[in-house]
């Protein structure tokens, strides 16, 4: 199968230079999540080429002329659109470039198929309108409903993401919920929460490499509304001898947490750091955590990335019963059920006194598990099923 997968992914390579060159980072979990997407594709016999735009702002990127440019990396051919790097003006360029760069490589192939993040709204709406014109195969992935990263908002992008979404002829969402609230036509979808990388299976977590500190981790986002505050005073109140816990990330809570960092030499902030350092810390650590509030609306229509992402690590996840989350995970995770201060803080005192040997277990059977039954080839596999169905019906 031929697939044109229009988002704004590049290689890790590339990544890792712009993250090293802009004091703005570009968002290293949509690059992840995507790229294990399309790995995973390739590994199951599909010819990608992915149309973007790099992730790259007036604020974080000097340059404002970029060329176009071809690459190729585990057999992926990248394909990166040119564009002048101003506001507006760029997004407008983006949608012109993948409109056209779309449109004749449909003509080239008529079996091709348009795969679109809808968060990318330029390149992505640009690769769909081709598709339409030459009525191409189209499936939209959904990572996250557009109400609510424009919540109180009702700007032009909130429309426009909406109008794209209603467009694309079948889907790829995280949760049942998000099927019901966006597939209003009931249109052929999957629902895939995310998927881990397949080369992790060669990543050991072993005792011997374990800091002799009980080191607790949260990597993501600092946002307020994530649970944060109410982890760090779980944490202070648990009072466990020899333990830390350590945030990587950025949010509207870093400048609170760099004051409480301050006041409690055990609790450490060490920013924003690239995706292969902190799984390298992850594996190291004797749990990670996950105390994102289960009461918000928004959480029926998310799958935390952190958490898939935790459990290949291989050491033990302590996390909120999401609603976003299968219930084929609660047995390969501890999980929050009293999510106040208190429940909070006896969770982590009844899981640190545990043994080593005894956590170590439960992070190998969850990584076990997250790696045979989510992996990124697996799951990839899902999506090539529906199209190859969708295409035989036609």
């Amino acid at each position: 199968m031929n697939i044109i997968y229009a988002s704004c992914l590049c290689t890790k390579d590339k990544y890792n230079k712009l993250f090293k060159e802009t004091i703005i980072k570009p968002g290293q979990q949509v690059q992840k999540y995507h790229r294990l997407l399309v790995e995973g594709l390739v590994k199951n016999k599909a010819n990608v080429k992915t149309v973007t735009v790099l992730p790259i702002t007036k604020a974080n990127y000097p340059k404002v002329f970029v060329e176009f440019e071809e690459e190729v990396s585990n057999d992926i051919i990248y394909i990166y659109l040119p564009l002048i790097n101003l506001p507006l003006v760029k997004n407008i360029i983006g949608f012109i470039n993948s409109f056209f760069y779309t449109f004749f490589s449909c003509l080239k192939d008529k079996e091709v198929i348009i795969i679109g993040d809808v968060l990318n709204l330029s390149v992505c709406a640009g690769a769909l309108c081709a598709s339409k014109m030459l009525k191409r195969d189209n499936m939209g992935i959904v990572t996250d409903v557009p109400f609510y990263l424009y919540k109180g908002s009702r700007n032009l992008s909130l429309k426009l993401n909406n109008q794209l979404i209603k467009s694309f002829d079948s889907y790829l969402f995280l949760t049942e919920d998000m099927n019901k609230l966006i597939n209003k036509f009931n249109k052929p979808y999957i629902v895939i929460e995310g998927q881990v990388d397949i080369n992790m299976k060669n990543i050991e977590n072993t005792l011997s490499t374990k800091y002799d500190k009980k080191i607790c981790i949260y990597a993501g986002g600092l946002q307020k509304i994530y649970g944060i505050k109410n982890l760090i005073q779980a944490f202070i109140t648990a009072k466990v001898k020899n333990a830390e816990l350590h945030f990587y990330g950025n949010g509207d809570f870093e400048d609170e947490l760099k004051i409480i960092c301050k006041k409690h030499m055990n609790i450490k902030y060490f920013g924003v750091m690239t995706n292969d350092y902190v799984m390298k810390e992850e594996i190291r650590a004797t749990l990670l955590i996950n105390p994102r509030p289960t009461n918000e609306e928004y959480t029926k229509y998310s799958f935390p990335s952190k958490n898939m992402e935790y459990m290949v690590s291989g050491t033990p996840v302590l996390t909120t019963k999401l609603p976003g989350m299968p219930k084929d995970y609660y047995s390969h995770v501890y999980l929050i059920e009293d999510e106040s201060v208190d429940g909070l803080s006896e969770a982590l005192k009844n899981i640190l006194t545990k043994s080593n040997e005894e956590l170590h277990e439960k992070g190998r059977l969850a990584k076990e598990f997250v790696l045979k039954e989510k992996n990124n080839i697996v799951q990839a596999e899902k999506i090539l099923k529906l199209m190859n169905k969708l295409n035989n019906t036609l």
